[in-house]
């Protein structure tokens, strides 16, 4: 992603400049966990995110190159695919929900998504890195 002039190039600000809104994580957590990939899928989301912030989030992703966007110009068949990128977020995004696990007693996760994370964290990615791998094999113009 193009960075303005002045910014901070603290790592901790860059990775919020990113990741500084719980909207782009919960696209991501949809999109690598769930595996979501069409807009009507991501507002079918429990959070009810709106179709304009929807339409900003994922435009951010693919700006930072966390997502790429696939398909004809006809709204129906497009898919937005996760990026190798996007797949590294995977360890921070496990740490995120086990704190929660943690300490949000109202936490109600996916339960074979933590599961598997508490398991082997390691293999989960792997096989979330491979179907995205295939996915933008098959889906490619």
């Amino acid at each position: 992603m193009k960075r303005s002039a002045g910014k901070s190039t603290c790592p901790m600000n860059m990775f919020l400049e990113v990741f500084g809104d719980p909207w782009t994580l919960l696209v991501l957590r949809d999109m690598l966990l769930v595996g979501k990939r069409r807009t009507t899928q991501f507002l079918d989301s429990a959070e009810a995110i709106s179709t304009s912030v929807l339409a900003d989030r994922l435009k951010r992703l693919e700006a930072a190159g966390m997502v790429r966007r696939v398909g004809t110009g006809d709204r129906n068949q497009v898919h937005y695919v996760p990026t190798g990128k996007a797949v590294d977020t995977l360890p921070v995004l496990f740490e995120m929900a086990l704190w929660s696990m943690d300490h949000e007693p109202a936490a109600a996760p996916l339960q074979r998504v933590i599961t598997r994370i508490r398991e082997d964290p390691i293999d989960y990615i792997a096989e979330i890195r491979a179907e995205v791998e295939c996915e933008s094999i098959d889906l490619r113009p």
